[in-house]
């Protein structure tokens, strides 16, 4: 190269052409250099935001299942569920559809196609999604004593079956004709609903005049399940804009899940135990099923047949014969007696109201 060039040019101009032509691949491999690095960076920050997803939702799913086992109430247990599909939902539509999307990207040529084939994650999870965010409301109310009616359930559900088959027509559409899919309004749809439901399900124990079924600051709580939904629905919307805010997103997502959780249970370890402990050992000494110690506890409330009937979504003669089965297991008549019993087996805050048990037994 330099022989061709010296005998067409003076020593000068050899000088010159050869520097520049130094310089021009000196760039072009500073280029490929950080281009490399860049791509490396953003793989190994995604390899770790999963392994960070995995440990997330592995600390909510193991709180929520001890909470569940511990304090055998319904909102533990429409939390541990929540918490399970909301995972399910994370996992195979929002990291399938980017491993997917990754692993294709040089496969597929056309961006249209790819969004197509990728497409089908996002979509196929709503599902999950719809039956993770009725949890949600049912957790909600479930803290505060109270049940989702019956109607609620069949609206919501009815409601959302028909924007899913909506969803589906629409996305045949698109695949037959060979357009890329709104994947963005997709996504984005999905999180301002989310974003409403969380904020509906927070407010309605938030304003609830009832304490809740636990003791705890509600006002932390909301925090817990509120913020990390609110910054990850920042991220999407701002999401075009650099592929880190799809990291921010997925992290505060999984955060939802592990938060709320982790601060129940420990919160609920933290508080004191006495109550739970020596009840616990009374259902025991007299052979008390589950139900049975709910019953009891609603009793020793002062609750009528109906209002534990109600309260249970069980038959009034049920609750009869729950009743007559635990009086002959403690060997007590009526109410007040077994009312006596409990507090004479345990150290009881003042929270049971022996008139108010004495009056609801008179009129029985």
């Amino acid at each position: 190269y330099l022989s061709s060039v010296c005998a067409k040019s003076n020593y000068s101009c050899v000088t010159n052409q050869i520097l520049n032509e130094i310089s021009y691949f000196g760039i072009r491999y500073k280029c490929w250099l950080f281009t490399n690095l860049a791509c490396n960076m953003k793989n190994g920050l995604f390899i770790f935001s999963f392994i960070v997803s995995l440990g997330l939702a592995a600390l909510g799913l193991m709180t929520a299942y001890r909470l569940k086992k511990q304090e055998e109430k319904q909102y533990a247990s429409s939390l541990f569920y929540y918490d399970i599909f909301l995972t399910a939902f994370g996992f195979y539509s929002i990291w399938s559809y980017l491993a997917f999307q990754f692993i294709l990207d040089n496969v597929i040529t056309s961006r249209d196609t790819l969004l197509n084939v990728v497409g089908i994650f996002p979509f196929m999870g709503f599902p999950l999604i719809i039956v993770a965010w009725y949890l949600y409301i049912q957790f909600c109310i479930e803290l505060v004593g109270e049940k989702l009616k019956g109607y609620i359930s069949i609206l919501y559900f009815t409601s959302f079956i028909l924007i899913f088959l909506f969803l589906a027509y629409y996305f045949k559409n698109q695949l037959i004709q060979n357009e890329a899919m709104e994947l963005a309004l997709l996504f984005r749809s999905l999180t301002i609903i989310n974003l409403v439901i969380v904020l509906t399900g927070s407010g309605l124990f938030l304003v609830s005049k009832k304490n809740t079924t636990i003791n705890f600051n509600k006002n932390y709580l909301a925090l817990t399940l509120i913020t990390p939904i609110i910054i990850a629905s920042i991220a999407l919307f701002v999401v075009s804009s650099h592929w880190v805010m799809i990291l921010i997103f997925i992290l505060f997502y999984y955060s939802h899940i592990a938060f709320p959780s982790t601060y129940i249970y420990f919160k609920t370890q933290n508080s004191p135990q006495t109550h739970t402990s020596s009840f616990h050992e009374f259902c025991v000494q007299f052979e008390i099923s589950k139900r049975e110690t709910e019953i009891i506890q609603e009793i020793c409330q002062g609750k009528t047949n109906q209002a534990i009937a109600d309260s249970l979504f069980i038959t009034v003669q049920t609750v009869k014969d729950h009743a007559h089965r635990i009086y002959t297991k403690t060997g007590v008549k009526n109410r007040v007696q077994l009312t006596n019993l409990v507090r004479s087996k345990m150290e009881l805050e003042p929270d049971f109201n022996l008139e108010t048990t004495s009056i609801e037994h008179q009129k029985k």
